[in-house]
């Protein structure tokens, strides 16, 4: 077999084996709970719908959701007095970012922190509220 077969053959597994792993990472990143100038460290993996956080030295663990942006628009168009016609158009897309949202909890389920967030390639931020009233900055990625 020929060298240049060899080389495109192994360079086109290379490609595929290094696409996986990016999507595999991009599924998976860092997040942190800021709290009054403390920082609680945690995770997520979107792949899985999961999250974990440890503060005060407690692992919360709970869901993680970040659906894709994804809208929806129809417009009508009138004719115009000399008799024109109008149209009927539709249109979708998806946007940069979307809004997410986490709930975790204490491994006896007693706290509950209940996460709203929007992302943006990754990174993002958004609001953490407990029920007993604790408030977060969420800092995804970067």
């Amino acid at each position: 077999m020929p060298l240049k077969v060899i080389l495109s053959r192994r360079s086109a597994r290379l490609a595929a084996l290094a696409a996986g792993a990016l999507l595999l990472a991009g599924c998976a990143g860092q997040m942190q709970l800021l709290e009054n100038g403390r920082t609680h460290p945690g995770s997520y993996n979107s792949a899985s719908g999961t999250a974990e956080a440890v503060i005060d030295g407690v692992r919360y663990t709970g869901t993680f959701r970040n659906p894709p942006p994804i809208s929806l628009g129809v417009g009508v168009g009138g004719g115009s007095w000399g008799g024109g016609f109008g149209g009927v158009g539709v249109s979708t897309g998806t946007g940069y970012g979307g809004g997410g949202y986490a709930l975790l909890r204490s491994p006896d389920g007693s706290k509950v922190i209940e996460c709203y967030f929007s992302t943006s390639f990754g990174s993002g931020q958004g609001q953490c509220t407990g029920l007993d009233g604790r408030r977060f900055v969420l800092v995804i990625g970067g």
